[in-house]
């Protein structure tokens, strides 16, 4: 008769692990904690799924009671539930207390090292991470794919390319062949560094490909300028039988934008439409932004006032394309919609708003924007935004206030500042305050060709010839060589 609720439980639990199976890990804990009150006493298998379902909800109180519970039975020590407290510290991230277990209780034992260095990985630690691989390299221990793709993962986030490259090496020399998950992470970071040629190699190794390589090869292509090789790709999937995700599709709009191709932008806006992709914000953020730089102001107005739920990017692209286009009145209005709609703008609303203003000439309104940045919307000024009020400055012809600016600033100003007043020194040939500017720029970046060039662009207006010369054979003697000029 005992043994009923014995078999009682036994079903129950049985149930628990089902519920855990299929991802219902806030009722496997309801359960699991009910069972414990009765008396039962869970043992390696409940420890381990329990401790599952507490990495899955971060629930770190819970999983130390679990802890608690594997030391009091002895279990601690059971590989199965070592591994699992690993994971479940990890995950909550609390990696001292994860890093505690592993170096107490792992052996050699790959699924530990994996881990343990999954959990640095997902916090972005990139010297934790290696730290355990390299001790792992010094055990009698073969590295899995699992451990390459943790490892990828964080060197492509952190764009740490000597790493990447070594993990590709040692991939290759331990005759593993690459996952979608490896794959994926080596064409991002080699795309990331230009290395498409590369990125394009790793992709033809990829047999079966899903959507997450298509993209990342096609994102690779769009961001190194290789447009028309992007667009070939996408016939190629078309024909693969696979649909385009929206990821794909605010790609190929991105193609379009850096093509200024408004062919091109309608055809794959038609082809978003089809897919029932166009609800989506970041395709319509995208979609705004291509008929922007095509010049097709009112389409992507309408685009904007049809998008339902505009988040903060939406609201900074319709502001954006008034303010590159001239519309200032239009981009303060649309920024004026936008606190009505109840969103907060950010560090690239501001740019927008401050580059309306100068090209507008819109000086006390500009300064009212950039002083309001801090005190009412909490948005700590940037280099962008200094830039963008020197050039306010300097397009009214203010000279002299956008140098005392500069030399009020609270950070220290990048070339790109003294690069703003330059320009404005150039516009209204101002000798005087355009070669402190000048000399500035070159002190903070001295490799930079652009203050040198504008600088002799102003001798040469005001006839000073000698001057010109000297400063550009000043260049050649620096090895600062002008960029060359192209015709698109």
């Amino acid at each position: 008769m005992r043994t009923a609720p014995r078999r009682s439980q036994m079903r129950r639990w049985s149930m628990r692990s089902s519920i855990c199976t299929n991802s219902l890990d806030a009722e496997a804990m309801s359960m699991f904690w009910q069972l414990s009150r009765a008396g039962w006493q869970p043992d390696v298998f409940a420890c381990t799924s329990i401790l599952n379902s507490c990495g899955s909800l971060a629930a770190i109180w819970q999983g130390r009671q679990v802890h608690a519970h594997a030391i009091k039975a002895d279990l601690e020590s059971d590989e199965y539930v070592k591994n699992a407290l690993i994971d479940m510290y990890a995950k909550c991230e609390h990696l001292t207390e994860a890093r505690a277990v592993f170096e107490a209780l792992a052996e050699d034992d790959a699924i530990s090292y994996n881990a343990m260095i999954e959990g640095y990985a997902r916090l972005g630690d990139l010297t934790g991470a290696v730290e355990i691989f390299r001790k792992m390299r010094y055990c009698p221990l073969k590295p899995s794919l699992l451990t390459f793709v943790s490892l990828l993962g964080v060197s492509s986030s952190r764009s740490d390319l000597e790493l990447s490259k070594q993990i590709h090496g040692l991939i290759v020399k331990s005759g593993t062949s690459l996952d979608l998950y490896a794959g994926s992470a080596l064409i991002d970071v080699y795309s990331k560094f230009s290395l498409v040629d590369d990125a394009k190699v790793v992709f033809s190794l990829m047999h079966n490909r899903d959507m997450v390589i298509w993209n990342a090869m096609i994102f690779g292509l769009a961001q190194n300028e290789r447009g028309e090789e992007a667009v070939k790709l996408f016939t190629q999937l078309r024909l693969s039988g696979l649909t385009p995700s929206e990821f794909t599709f605010v790609a190929l709009v991105t193609v379009a934008s850096t093509l200024a191709s408004m062919s091109h932008g309608q055809q794959f806006h038609a082809q978003i439409i089809k897919e029932g992709a166009d609800s989506d914000p970041h395709v319509s953020n995208a979609l705004i932004d291509m008929y922007a730089k095509c010049g097709f102001i009112e389409e992507g107005r309408r685009l904007f006032e049809s998008t339902s739920g505009k988040d903060v990017i939406c609201w900074n692209s319709m502001i954006s394309t008034y303010a590159q286009h001239g519309y200032a009145e239009e981009a303060l209005r649309v920024f004026g919609m936008m606190g009505g709609a109840g969103v907060e703008p950010n560090y690239v609303t501001f740019v927008a708003v401050l580059s309306a203003c100068a090209h507008a000439g819109l000086v006390n309104e500009g300064l009212q924007y950039f002083n309001s940045m801090n005190t009412k919307y909490a948005v700590e000024p940037g280099t962008e935004h200094y830039a963008s009020v020197v050039n306010l400055f300097g397009r009214a012809g203010k000279l002299h206030a956008a140098k005392e600016f500069i030399e009020r600033m609270p950070i220290e100003p990048a070339a790109v500042v003294w690069r703003s007043l330059l320009s404005a020194c150039h516009l209204f040939g101002n000798v005087e305050i355009g070669t402190y500017a000048a000399e500035m720029a070159l002190l903070a970046d001295p490799m930079d060709s652009g203050p040198s060039v504008l600088m002799s662009n102003i001798y040469a207006s005001k006839g000073l010839w000698a001057d010109a010369q000297k400063l550009r054979q000043g260049m050649d003697c620096a090895g600062v060589a002008k960029e060359a000029g192209y015709s698109w």
